[in-house]
């Protein structure tokens, strides 16, 4: 994220450090969180990857600095659980897979920072649910399905981001019981939040169950395309990322080579400039999609 009045921003949290008025700290976090919210608009717009990679550190960092003064903001903590979700998944992960067949442990020393981040996010994600919902995060690991029930339609946000964050880390921290065990909560988080708003950000939902369902002991195929279908219909085919998903979480599982071949080539065809909302997020699938292509016969038995 990047910001055209940087000493502005330094003032406010000079406020912040200084002010022994709880009104008037409230009312600075209040205006910061407004200029973050727009910022993370127009990052989604950008054009240059490492900009921004090198950019969201240092907002992430304020946002745990203003959720020090204001630790049940809603907005701050869907802010936390997005951008260390994006951040670890952009821009993390991605070193891992680049340097995994010549240096191994150094993989997974990044695998395991994104595991740590990811679960940064969905404590903060859980953590917003809190505020309206008390006791939720222990309760949800023991009834998920019982405990979502009471998630309302201004929680769905939170209720996406917090499974789409708890579903990464467990996705890259196999060996971890006690994530594995949670792939339940995602389930249950992101049925009710489908229940709630079908239509969340132009089928991210759907995105996310493709994987949920291509995880989970007894999924089924024919559910996942059905998921697979409804997301491609609400984003208007102008996310790379559905293809993605489909191609890493069905296509390489049911080893067919020429539809992940087809997929890879569809993101990278895909113009970018056609959808400016979304662009740093195709732009991203279109750099993980060159990636997979180059390591296509790992995945693909002759």
């Amino acid at each position: 994220m990047t910001f055209r009045h940087p000493m502005w921003v330094r003032g406010v949290l000079f406020l912040l450090l200084l002010s022994s008025s709880c009104s008037l700290k409230q009312r600075a976090v209040n205006t910061l969180y407004d200029v973050l919210a727009e910022s993370e608009k127009s990052y989604l717009s950008d054009e240059d990857p490492e900009l921004i990679a090198a950019a969201l550190p240092f907002n992430l960092k304020i946002i745990e600095t203003l959720l020090e003064t204001s630790p049940e903001h809603r907005g701050l903590l869907l802010s936390a659980t997005t951008g260390f979700t994006f951040y670890a998944y952009g821009f993390v992960e991605p070193e891992a897979q680049v340097i995994e067949e010549q240096d191994f442990d150094g993989a997974e020393q990044i695998r395991d920072r994104a595991s740590r981040l990811y679960s940064r996010a969905f404590h903060y994600g859980f953590r917003g649910l809190e505020v309206e919902h008390p006791g939720f995060a222990d309760r949800v690991r023991r009834e998920p399905e019982n405990t979502v029930a009471v998630l309302e339609l201004e929680d769905v946000p939170l209720a996406v981001w917090s499974a789409a964050a708890l579903g990464a880390a467990i996705s890259v921290s196999v060996d971890n019981p006690e994530l594995t065990a949670d792939l339940s909560v995602v389930g249950a988080l992101l049925h009710r939040a489908l229940e709630l708003e079908e239509d969340f950000q132009e089928g991210t939902i759907y995105e996310f169950l493709i994987s949920y369902e291509m995880s989970r002991v007894g999924g089924s195929v024919e559910q996942a395309r059905e998921y697979y279908r409804r997301a491609q219909e609400l984003s208007g085919e102008r996310k790379c990322s559905t293809w993605l998903t489909w191609a890493e979480s069905v296509s390489i599982l049911q080893q067919n080579r020429q539809e992940f071949e087809n997929l890879m080539e569809k993101i990278l065809s895909f113009d970018v400039s056609s959808y400016p909302e979304n662009r740093l997020l195709n732009i991203l699938a279109q750099r993980r999609a060159r990636l997979l292509m180059q390591q296509i016969d790992d995945f693909f038995l002759e």
